[in-house]
């Protein structure tokens, strides 16, 4: 039996042949600041790739935004009209003593509800007012939904007492008390006639609820 026949000396038979070449060839020779150095970065790169990979990945599940959802600030009712806009009304007229589905009738005659509503004459709001309407009932804002009904049912409240009749009032309230006094009733514009009309009819629609 030899002794390169067992395994343990034959490792270490090649083992000391190893160093024998290194020994040879110096320029082949590691020294152990250089392993620790390069373990160090390849442990460096290693990490940075992780976190790239990880960005990308995160990146790619971000789901897309989703959009708003345009909700309703109030709730509707068979008017198609905000219900406390509605209730906002109905409470200004039954203040002053109106009626509150003539004065909505008046309202959704004059802008459909619409409180930012502008003619091409420059009346404003819910209830149309005139910038020196508006000013000589006090309404600072006539884009306010509040003081534009105030001002335009004391307006409206004024023309009945002076009237004493519905239809001279609402006409009124459209063409000017004095085309009504100079009429003696309701004035033949056409336009005029037609807002009376409107107004009874969505009047008995509201009454009709």
């Amino acid at each position: 039996m030899r002794l390169t026949d067992i395994p343990s000396v034959t490792s270490v038979l090649n083992r000391m042949e190893s160093l024998t070449q290194l020994t040879k060839n110096p320029k082949s020779l590691i020294s152990f600041p250089d392993v620790l150095e390069r373990e160090f970065s390849k442990q460096i790169q290693n990490q940075t790739n992780q976190v790239i990979s990880q960005e990308s990945k995160d990146s790619l599940s971000l789901p897309f935004p989703k959009p708003q959802t345009i909700r309703e600030p109030y709730e509707k009712i068979g008017t198609n009209q905000p219900r406390n806009l509605l209730q906002s009304i109905e409470s200004i007229a039954e203040a002053q003593g109106m009626d509150p589905n003539l004065v909505k009738a008046m309202v959704k005659a004059e802008s459909g509800f619409k409180t930012k509503a502008v003619s091409p004459k420059g009346a404003m709001g819910l209830m149309q007012l005139m910038p020196e309407t508006a000013e000589s009932l006090g309404v600072k804002d006539p884009f306010d939904p509040e003081e534009n009904v105030v001002g335009g049912v004391k307006f409206l409240k004024g023309l009945m007492k002076e009237f004493k009749d519905p239809e001279k009032a609402i006409a009124a309230y459209n063409a000017g008390p004095g085309a009504v006094k100079r009429y003696k009733g309701i004035p033949p514009y056409e336009e005029t006639k037609q807002y009376v009309s409107k107004v009874k009819q969505f009047y008995k629609d509201f009454s009709s609820e």
